[in-house]
């Protein structure tokens, strides 16, 4: 019979090095603070060594500054709410187009149903627009046909 070994209570050893990944945290931040420092302290002297050949822009000095006339568009939000609200009226609404040639506008609901009521305007056989065959007799004569030469009655 094999003996059994006793175990010691407490937490297991084998797996992680507490210790070490403290000093480790603790080294990366020293690290990250000693690098900070040295970038601050380094900028002016690359500042001195290397000027900019260019002004400094003036964006960037004065970033509130104003288009220069004319300056179309002051408040874009405000024009485009005021946009929406004249096409809406125009849509929703009674008004001439084109007094001269009797063209009026009426509003969209009205348009539809006058529609359901009177139905879309069809061409009639006869008139300048239509050739007076149904749209199956066009594709019907478009259609080259499959048959050989002979057999429609060709030579």
């Amino acid at each position: 019979m094999a003996e059994r070994t006793a175990q010691q209570i407490g937490h297991e050893t084998r797996d992680l090095n507490v210790r070490a990944v403290a000093w480790f945290a603790i080294g990366l931040v020293a690290c990250a603070i000693i690098i900070d420092v040295a970038l601050i302290g380094i900028y002016p002297l690359f500042a001195r060594r290397h000027p900019s050949p260019s002004p400094p822009s003036r964006v960037a000095l004065q970033p509130h500054l104003v288009a220069p006339a004319p300056r179309l568009q002051t408040n874009p939000s405000a024009d485009l709410d005021g946009f929406r609200a004249a096409e809406e009226k125009k849509l929703n609404s009674y008004g001439w187009v084109d007094k001269q040639r009797n063209l009026a506008r009426i509003p969209v609901e009205r348009a539809m149903e006058l529609i359901v009521q009177r139905g879309l305007p069809a061409r009639g056989s006869g008139t300048p627009d239509s050739s007076g065959k149904t749209p199956e007799q066009m594709r019907q004569e478009k259609a080259p046909s499959a048959a050989p030469p002979e057999v429609r009655g060709e030579k």
